[in-house]
């Protein structure tokens, strides 16, 4: 009876720890793919073109030149990744 106490009790230790084990890991994928997420989103906005475009179109909003630099930035691939990760940078500068 008492070996059995002592085994059952060593397999539920071994397995807490395992399990304490296994959350940290995953805990660390999170941090490294968000540590990933946060340097890309910083190359992205480092693009002078698109940079010059948001600037002009935030400048003069509605007028013709506003207008032009929003469609480029709305028909362009490049535009649409470059909107969502100053709209990104600006909910993590929120918190």
């Amino acid at each position: 009876m008492k070996n059995l106490l002592i085994f059952a009790s060593a397999v539920t230790l071994s397995t807490s720890v395992l399990a304490g084990n296994m959350t940290e890991s995953n805990d660390m994928k999170a941090v490294h793919s968000s540590e990933k997420d946060k340097q890309s989103v910083e190359n992205i906005l480092q693009d002078e073109d698109q940079q010059r475009l948001h600037k002009k179109m935030k400048l003069y909003g509605i007028s013709e030149v506003g207008m032009d630099a929003r469609l480029k930035m709305i028909t362009s691939d490049e535009g649409r990744r470059y909107h969502e990760a100053l709209e990104k940078k600006q909910k993590n500068a929120a918190r």
